[in-house]
């Protein structure tokens, strides 16, 4: 967890340079200790027995990727805030934006980062959590470190790709969105579908007759082609499927 609250009520950032003292959870309001060692990202971190939705461990990548991404959209010109709580609805959300549509009106976002493997029900259940909240969107990302194989993709490599990245470039339809927090880079992911021949097989009964079976060709469900191309900082929005009203793409223009 990146942010705490102060014995007042003051969101703060956990830092190496911040002094150990009386933080307390946004979410469950227990106390969290401020962890700055340095081998890992500066967290805050729960009790060992916690049940709090926010006591999950996060990488370092994921911490990182947190303060890039909010660093990087705030730097543009637009209002991120991270790990933003929804008490009513058991939700925090990794990174909320609020971004100008076509008209100048202003949306709210909601940012996911993924850095470890995901349930897609879990991920519908989220999306599902931010339409009710009022959130516009749910954009989800990926780190370099969760999706090194499509980042190490070379063209017409054949490259097997997670559940819930095929579903995400599916109901999207824009890919799979991957930031590199070291770097401070974004790409997109294309993912390109492959198709097996069918083919026929014959052989002789024992009688002698001549008979056999065709098998149909298909399209392969997880193993697919992968383009890259970077991405950036600033979003697109593009009208949504599936219930959703908008869908976000990074760009970098």
């Amino acid at each position: 967890m990146w942010i705490a609250e102060t014995s007042d009520g003051n969101r703060i950032a956990a830092t190496r340079d911040l002094e150990p003292g009386a933080y307390q959870c946004p979410m469950c309001q227990s106390p969290v200790v401020l962890k700055r060692g340095q081998k890992v990202a500066a967290h805050f971190a729960h009790a060992p027995d916690s049940s709090c939705p926010a006591s999950e461990a996060e990488s370092w990548r994921h911490l990182m990727a947190k303060q890039v991404l909010v660093e990087e959209l705030t730097a543009i010109g637009w209002k991120a805030r991270p790990e933003i709580v929804h008490l009513a609805h058991g939700r925090r959300v990794d990174v909320g934006l609020k971004a100008p549509d076509e008209q100048g009106v202003m949306r709210y976002i909601a940012i996911e980062i993924q850095d470890s493997a995901i349930q897609v029900d879990t991920m519908k259940d989220r999306i599902a959590r931010d339409r009710r909240i009022g959130y516009h969107a749910t954009v989800w990302l990926f780190t370099s470190h969760r999706a090194a194989a499509l980042l190490a993709a070379q063209p017409e490599h054949e490259v097997r790709v997670p559940d819930e990245m095929v579903w995400v470039a599916n109901r999207y339809g824009q890919g799979v969105q991957i930031i590199d927090p070291q770097a401070r880079e974004m790409w997109v992911a294309t993912l390109g579908a492959i198709r097996r021949p069918g083919e026929s097989r014959e052989w002789y009964t024992p009688d002698g007759d001549l008979t056999g079976v065709d098998y149909p060709g298909r399209r392969l469900r997880k193993t697919k082609h992968v383009a890259l191309c970077r991405g950036g900082f600033v979003l697109a929005l593009a009208p949504g499927k599936f219930g959703d009203r908008y869908s976000i793409v990074f760009t970098d223009a």
